[in-house]
């Protein structure tokens, strides 16, 4: 099923149009003020305030600002600004048309000195294969697929002997019949094949990482390995393990032809054991998360950086700027290999990407298809307002290069969880004028049933940790989905529709474009088992879209806002995408650098930003 969220009824705000053109203000209030180039093309710096006056030079080059260049504005003259910047790592003085500078509210000051050179740790999540040694318990058949066709090598199907050692590197359950993937040697060579679990019998040296799988709410756990043993408690309530509990495996054991595994785990802030039917668990990738150092580079080292990256030359003189006013940011070049026209016409595609009906026409498409011309109507594919896209507007918004700005560059961000620096009230931020801000919601909680009260800011953190997902790009993208105002929202997570009462949906999960898309995703989150559905109250829809997104998202390389929005990457490419909204990607980072205010030059935040082949020589520029 292609899953793909609705365009928010929330039309983002260009950054034209959120700061404004200063061609028409009193440009007089302007002086020690920061501004923000907003030219189409590179823009002239001159000497003097005017075109008579000589182009500003630099090492014998003329300078020229980039769209998004941060500017000081030191004073006015008839239309022009006395401005200071930082080009090539200096810090020069000169005068640009006011016309094309717009008063940034929101923009972070230049640092007054340099920041104090000291090492800051960002944490770096990754996950060990699975990888438990083991050895055949009988005498076993060894398939290429899980239950269908056997192994063979030299045209003979392969067995291997009881007592075999294997490793165990995979599982997947068939018609409800557990089944392990194995890597073995045989006739001098490693292969990998099916087993059935039975057949197999873990040799335990240390624990192994796994989770709760196979119950529609919780399991209980037993005192010892058996359907009559007392359950575990913890002090006189029943131990209940929600699925996708974290557990480990510390030894197995078979009783009257039922393996169980012996498992240890955490509850309610302490730790226990207990026993439970090896079905109701999975293995599971290890998760390993350590701490790198980062340190301030210097213009030098971030040159060579930046060149050992592959980043072409028109993206350079924006990530100076960035680097000078945060020095602990990192950028990585995502080398898609891809060429810019080949992706622009998969983008291009009708109703893959969609915009507001109230923008001005340039924005829209005229295509056939998209536009009436009899009629002078745009035909609405999403909502009732939602048409699609000019592919001037759709350009715009794909070329990396036009938000290379503390404002955007957000939507590169790499989005695992940082829990030193993506804290609750960074969250709170974010959640603020929105129906969600300061508010308590109850649930029932996941383990013991019981109906609790929580607040929405701590129902994302605990998503967070949940799912490894940053939380704040949840709650971004929970306000750019549901949020039609600062008290109300779409009836995605009211709870009251009356085909689906009593469910939630806070991501728009499974909301496909359509008439009522919403409706669409309140079918999704009422079924399945899978994410904690389905989602009969507003905590398992938080945590659970959470794990969703995680998922089928961020672990498939889809791993940044702009690639959820134009997935350029190699799995399912120009489908899977999360939004049809073509400005999403743009909004949501407004919302996230918000959350950062304050520590973004003390915040070692990575960002992936796509390179593609063949661009153009110039920033893509936005429709008039």
């Amino acid at each position: 099923m292609r899953v793909k969220a609705t365009v928010t009824m929330l039309v983002c705000m260009l950054l034209i149009g959120a700061v404004g053109f200063l061609g028409n203000r009193d440009v007089s209030q302007a002086a020690n003020q920061t501004g923000v180039v907003i030219a189409n093309s590179l823009l002239n710096v001159r000497t003097g305030p005017g075109t008579d006056n000589a182009k500003l030079q630099s090492d014998g080059v003329d300078v020229q600002l980039p769209n998004g260049t941060k500017v000081t504005i030191i004073e006015s003259t008839n239309g022009w600004y006395k401005v200071s910047f930082v080009y090539n790592s200096k810090t020069l003085t000169g005068y640009v048309s006011a016309q094309y500078i717009a008063l940034d509210s929101s923009a972070t000051a230049a640092p007054t000195a340099t920041p104090v050179k000291q090492t800051i740790y960002r944490q770096e999540t990754s996950y060990k294969k699975i990888s438990v040694p083991a050895k055949i318990s009988k005498k076993a058949a060894i398939y290429k697929t899980a239950g269908k066709k056997k192994l063979k090598v030299s045209k003979k199907a392969v067995t291997l002997a009881k007592k075999k050692k294997v490793t165990i590197v995979g599982e997947k359950t068939v018609k409800n019949k557990k089944w392990f993937k194995i890597s073995f040697t045989y006739k001098k060579k490693k292969r990998t094949g099916y087993v059935r679990n039975t057949y197999v019998k873990m040799t335990l040296k240390t624990k192994a990482e796994a989770a709760i799988t196979k119950s529609k709410k919780t399991v209980k756990v037993r005192k010892k390995a058996s359907t009559k043993a007392a359950y575990k408690k913890s002090g006189k309530k029943v131990i209940k393990l929600a699925k996708k509990t974290t557990v480990q495996i510390a030894k197995e054991k078979t009783v009257k032809g039922v393996k169980w595994y012996k498992i240890t785990f955490s509850y309610n802030g302490k730790n226990y054991s207990g026993y439970l039917k090896a079905s109701y668990v999975n293995l599971a990738k290890k998760k390993v998360v350590k701490k790198v150092a980062v340190t301030i580079l210097s213009s030098a080292a971030f040159e060579k950086a930046m060149a050992q990256e592959g980043f072409p030359e028109s993206y350079k003189q924006s990530l100076r700027i960035l680097h000078q006013y945060y020095p602990y940011w990192q950028f990585k070049a995502f080398k898609t290999g891809l060429d810019w026209n080949t992706v622009l016409n998969n983008e291009s595609k009708l109703g893959v990407n969609l915009i507001s009906n109230s923008k001005a026409k340039a924005w829209k498409s005229t295509e056939a298809g998209a536009y009436d011309a009899k009629t002078g109507k745009w035909k609405v594919f999403d909502g009732s307002t939602w048409v699609a896209a000019s592919r001037q507007a759709i350009a715009y918004y794909l070329d990396p290069r036009n938000f290379l700005t503390d404002r955007s560059v957000f939507q590169f961000e790499l989005l695992e969880y940082q829990s030193q620096y993506q804290i609750r009230a960074g969250v709170d931020t974010i959640l603020s004028n929105t129906p969600f801000y300061n508010k308590k919601f109850t649930y029932k909680d996941l383990s013991t049933g019981k109906e609790k009260s929580i607040y929405y800011v701590d129902a994302f953190m605990a998503a967070a940790k949940e799912s490894g997902v940053s939380p704040y790009h949840l709650a971004s993208r929970v306000k750019q989905e549901v949020v039609t105002s600062a008290t109300t929202t779409s009836i995605a997570v009211t709870g009251t529709n009356a085909s689906y009462p009593g469910i939630y949906n806070f991501y728009n999960i499974g909301a496909t474009s359509g008439s009522n898309p919403a409706l669409n995703g309140l079918k999704w989150a009422s079924k399945g088992t899978t994410y904690l559905r389905p989602w009969t109250d507003r905590y398992r829809s938080i945590v659970g879209g959470g794990m969703f997104i995680g998922s089928s998202y961020i672990s498939k390389g889809q791993n940044t806002g702009y690639l959820q929005k134009f997935n350029v990457t190699s799995y399912q490419r120009y489908d899977h995408q999360y939004m049809t909204n073509v400005e999403a990607a743009y909004s949501e980072a407004i919302k996230t650098k918000n959350a950062y205010a304050g520590t973004m030059d003390r915040t070692p935040l990575v960002f992936s930003i796509p390179v593609y082949n063949n661009m153009p020589a110039a920033n893509c520029a936005m429709p008039k």
